[in-house]
């Protein structure tokens, strides 16, 4: 999944993994933490938790595997 892709999976009203095993607290920037609402205000049947979850493996995803070579 690209990060392009979401906004389009959103609006059809589905997420990226809908198990969630593990909590993470983390600090953002005030934009960012901007930007994370103003999405959620896009996309009101989703929580900031599960749009931030769905961006982040989004970026995870497009990054190679760790264990292998570039």
């Amino acid at each position: 999944m690209k990060i392009a892709d979401l906004p389009n999976q959103w609006e059809t009203g589905k997420s990226c993994d809908e198990e969630r095993k593990h909590e993470y607290e983390m600090t953002v920037t005030l934009e960012d933490a901007a930007r994370l609402r103003a999405l959620a205000e896009l996309y009101p049947d989703y929580s900031e938790e599960e749009l931030l979850s769905d961006l982040l493996n989004a970026a995870l995803s497009d990054l190679p595997d760790p264990g292998s070579k570039r």
